[in-house]
C-alpha cells in the first residue's frame, strides 16, 4: 500500500506533468517540425488573380480572391488528389482579416469569411488537414488610432509601443512594439490565444527583419519572433511558426531557435501574366547552397517559397523546368506547399507534385550540399542507409550539356547501383560514375547505392 505522503508526491508529479508547457525543442512531446511541412497556400493565386483580373477597371484588391468558399474548394481537391502524398496544410495568406476587435485583435473579414476562420478550420480539420493564417509584426495604424485596451490587462496599445513611433517590419510599416513594456507580451499572447481558439495550426509571420530587402535594425523583428514563439507556446496548442521573407543569414541561429521554418529568398511569384518564371527558380540555387548546413531536425527548414506547378497554361515555365523546380525544393528539404488554384491542376503538375520518390527525399530531412557550381551543378547528400541522393542540373539557357558525377566525388569506392527517381527506373550498376545529357534547365535526380564486392 502507498502511504499518504507518497500519494501526495505522486499527485503533485502528475499535476506538474499536465500543466508544464514543453519547450520548443522538446521533440518527445510532438513531432511538429521534425520534417518540412507540406500543403497549399493562397498567396500565389491571390496575386495572380489581382494581376490578371478582367476587366481591368474592376480594380480588385489582392485579398478579394481569398474567401471561405475558395479555401474550402482547395481543401476538397487537396483531400482528393494530394493528401495521401503528404500535403495537409491549408494556409490563408495576407488579407484574411478586416478590422480589429475592441482589444485590438484581428477579425476575419465578415463578407469573405461570414462564419469566421474557426468555421473554415473546422471544415479542413474534418478532412484530416491543418489550417494556417498570416500575420505581421507591429501595430496597424487603425489599432494605433483606436488605442484599445489590451485584453486582461490595464494597459492600452499606446502603452506598449516605442516613442517616438518607429517602423516594425520589412515594409517599414506599422508601429514597433517595445517588449520591455508591461502589456506588450500580453498583447501578442491575446492574439495567439484567439488563433488557438479558432483551431489554427500554423502562423506565417511575414515582413520579419533583418532581411535581404530591409537589413537595418530599426525595424528589427527578432523581438517579435521571440514574443510570438512564447505566445504560441502558452496556448498549449502545437502551432507551426514560419518566418518570412528573405531572412538575413547572419542571424540563422536566431531563426533556428524560435521557428520551424524561414523563407530564405524573395517571392517566387512573377506578379504578372504568369505565376512565376525561370529566373525566380534559378536564383534560388545560390541561396539554397548558402543555407544548406543550417537546416535539419532541431534547426528548422529553409523555405524556398511556394510550388507554382498547378496549371501549365499560366505557370511561365516548361515541363523540364517544373521538374527542376521540384527537385531543388526536395533536395533542399524545403517545405512543399503548392501555389495556384488546385481546381485547375493538370496532369503534368499532378504527376510532378505526387512523385512519392521525390517527396521522400524532401521528407527525409537531410538537405543536400552543392559540390559543383556554375552552369552544370552537382548536389549530394548521404542518406541514413548509406546511399546517396544526387541531383544533376544543367542551368544553361541555350545548350544541352553532359553532366557527370564520379563515385570518388561521393566518397564511394567501387561500383554502385543507380536509380532515377523521376523515371522510377533502375539504371543498373555503374563502375566509376554516372553521366547524363540534359536539356537546358533540365535535371536528373538519382539514388546511388554502393555495391559490396563478393
Amino acid at each position: 500500500m502507498i502511504n499518504v505522503s507518497k500519494k501526495v508526491s505522486l499527485l503533485a508529479l502528475l499535476i506538474s506533468m499536465l500543466f508544464v508547457q514543453p519547450t520548443f525543442a522538446d521533440s518527445t512531446v510532438s513531432d511538429l517540425g521534425s520534417k518540412p511541412y507540406m500543403g497549399w497556400s493562397s498567396w500565389s493565386e491571390q496575386q495572380f488573380y489581382y494581376a490578371n483580373i478582367e476587366p481591368k477597371d474592376q480594380h480588385p484588391a489582392y485579398m478579394d480572391w481569398l474567401t471561405a468558399a475558395h479555401v474550402e474548394a482547395q481543401s476538397d481537391i487537396l483531400h482528393r488528389l494530394l493528401q495521401k502524398h503528404g500535403y495537409t496544410y491549408i494556409n490563408l495568406d495576407a488579407g484574411w482579416w478586416s478590422g480589429y476587435d475592441s482589444n485590438g485583435r484581428p477579425l476575419p473579414d465578415s463578407v469573405r469569411f461570414p462564419k469566421g476562420v474557426k468555421d473554415v478550420a473546422a471544415y479542413v480539420h474534418a478532412k484530416g488537414q491543418k489550417i494556417g493564417v498570416y500575420y505581421v509584426p507591429g501595430i496597424d495604424d487603425t489599432v494605433l488610432k483606436a488605442d484599445p485596451q489590451i485584453a486582461g490587462t490595464p494597459y492600452h496599445i499606446h502603452d506598449i509601443i516605442f516613442s517616438p513611433v518607429r517602423p516594425a517590419n520589412g515594409w517599414n510599416g506599422s508601429a514597433k512594439i517595445d517588449y520591455s513594456k508591461p502589456g506588450a507580451q500580453e498583447y501578442i499572447n491575446s492574439i495567439a490565444a484567439e488563433l488557438a481558439d479558432w483551431g489554427v495550426d500554423f502562423l506565417k509571420l511575414d515582413g520579419v527583419t533583418p532581411n535581404g530587402d530591409n537589413n537595418g535594425t530599426t525595424a528589427d523583428g527578432r523581438p517579435d519572433v521571440a514574443a510570438w514563439r512564447k505566445a504560441l507556446d502558452q496556448t498549449h496548442r502545437p502551432i507551426w511558426l514560419e518566418l518570412s521573407w528573405n531572412l538575413n543569414h547572419d542571424y540563422a541561429a536566431y531563426w533556428q531557435e524560435y521557428a520551424y521554418g524561414r523563407r530564405i529568398t524573395g517571392d517566387v511569384e512573377s506578379y504578372g501574366t504568369t505565376y512565376t518564371n525561370w529566373n525566380a527558380i534559378r536564383s534560388r540555387f545560390d541561396a539554397a547552397s548558402r543555407w544548406s548546413g543550417d537546416a535539419g531536425v532541431g534547426k528548422g527548414w529553409n523555405d524556398l517559397d511556394s510550388l507554382d506547378l498547378v496549371n501549365s497554361a499560366a505557370e511561365g515555365i516548361n515541363d523540364v523546368e517544373k521538374r527542376t523546380y521540384m527537385t531543388l525544393w526536395s533536395i533542399s528539404c524545403s517545405p512543399l506547399y503548392i501555389g495556384g488554384d488546385l481546381l485547375a491542376i493538370d496532369p503534368v503538375g499532378l504527376s510532378i507534385l505526387t512523385n512519392d520518390e521525390v517527396i521522400a527525399v524532401d521528407q527525409a530531412g537531410r538537405p543536400a550540399e552543392r559540390i559543383t557550381g556554375g552552369q552544370q551543378q552537382i548536389w549530394r547528400v548521404q542518406n541514413a542507409d548509406g546511399s546517396e541522393t544526387v541531383g544533376l542540373f544543367n542551368l544553361d539557357d541555350n545548350n544541352k550539356a553532359t553532366v557527370s558525377v564520379t563515385w570518388s566525388e561521393l566518397g564511394i569506392s567501387g561500383p554502385a547501383k543507380v536509380r532515377d527517381l523521376w523515371q522510377h527506373a533502375d539504371l543498373g550498376v555503374q563502375e566509376d560514375g554516372y553521366s547524363v545529357e540534359l536539356a537546358p534547365h533540365a535535371c536528373s535526380l538519382l539514388k546511388i547505392t554502393p555495391v559490396k564486392r563478393n
